[in-house]
């Protein structure tokens, strides 16, 4: 009876023991819980903080006359031949009164050349023009409106292969600073296109 009751002690004492143990498992796994909680917030603040600090390396100066913004439109192709690229600018002449300034910087591989050109205007809807307008550098550069009566910057490429771009703004005059996706960068053989479309 003695050994009965020594193993009934030994079990309870084993339950009681198992019990013990489950209860600090379930105390370690809802602290590691806990814990991974904080580590994943604390990561996703970090990560909007980069993020943020990288959207601000975009932006140079106060917001101000003369603020850049860097890199708002991109253009790159591997394809081969002659091409031109449009700028679609979001200036509408007859609905805007704005003053811009754009500076396209890159490489035309397989021309050997500095892709370098420079574009400034002013969409004028008092008489649905752009006027005072210049456009310098390399590859053709040319200023139009289309025929949706927005303004258009235009560079001609003889060969396309490896074309690369950017396009950097300042904030002028009465302009905005434009930031990216406000541009809409449209390769065409055509002279002149219509948002993405070749002009009728």
């Amino acid at each position: 009876m003695a050994l009965e009751h020594d193993i009934a002690s030994l079990v309870e004492a084993s339950e009681a023991l198992a019990s013990t143990v489950d209860n600090q498992i379930e105390s370690i796994n809802n602290t590691v819980s806990s814990k991974m909680t904080e580590v994943n917030s604390f990561v996703a603040q970090q990560k909007a903080r980069v993020d943020s600090s990288l959207d601000d390396l975009t932006v140079i100066g106060d917001g101000g006359l003369g603020t850049l913004s860097m890199g708002i439109a991109h253009f790159f192709t591997s394809g081969s031949g002659p091409t031109k690229v449009h700028l679609r600018l979001p200036l509408n002449v007859k609905t805007h009164d704005e003053m811009f300034h754009l500076k396209v910087r890159g490489y035309a591989y397989h021309e050997g050349k500095v892709v370098d050109a420079t574009f400034v205007g002013y969409s004028y809807a008092r008489i649905g023009e752009l006027i005072k307008k210049q456009a310098i550098g390399s590859h053709l550069p040319t200023l139009y409106v289309g025929s949706d009566d927005h303004v258009y910057c235009r560079l001609s490429f003889t060969h396309k292969h490896f074309l690369t771009f950017s396009v950097d703004a300042m904030r002028v005059g009465n302009g905005r600073l434009l930031k990216a996706g406000d541009i809409e960068v449209i390769e065409s053989d055509a002279e002149q296109v219509q948002g993405g479309h070749d002009a009728e």
